[in-house]
């Protein structure tokens, strides 16, 4: 009976261990995703000055193959600037502003909220504009 007992607790601390290493890494994975797709969209609007409806639809399907939603309707809430016409130059010395928000799936949620005290991945951050006006 002893022995049933020491294998059962055993075992239980073993399965749970490996579960929480499974949790932490499916946590890690999700965030650097997020992060990369936060990088790869930063440089493509500092080359061109804002956020393109074509890119931004692109990134919007990407991050919804993988099972994310966006929060308040909007994955890129925030995002400044949005269409050509307000587009930032580098001549003038502006900057792009990018507002990535994610709801990741329910084990990044949980770990990400005891990490961080929220629920959602949330990227933000400005660089300067890269984009030269062909008038200039």
């Amino acid at each position: 009976m002893n022995k049933l007992v020491v294998f059962m607790i055993c075992l239980s601390v073993t399965i749970t261990i490996f579960s929480m290493i499974a949790c932490i890494e499916i946590y890690s994975l999700e965030r650097a995703i997020a992060r990369g797709f936060y990088s790869d969209i930063m440089d493509d609007m500092q080359d061109i000055g804002y956020l393109d409806d074509r890119l931004e639809q692109y990134y919007r399907d990407k991050l919804k193959s993988f099972g994310w939603k966006p929060l308040e309707g909007d994955f890129f809430a925030g995002t400044h600037p949005r269409t050509a016409a307000v587009r930032a130059r580098k001549e003038n010395n502006e900057h792009v502003t990018l507002v990535l928000r994610i709801q990741p799936s329910q084990v990044s949620q949980w770990l990400h909220y005891f990490q961080e005290g929220e629920r959602d991945f949330l990227f933000t951050g400005s660089r300067p504009s890269e984009y030269f006006s062909p008038e200039w």
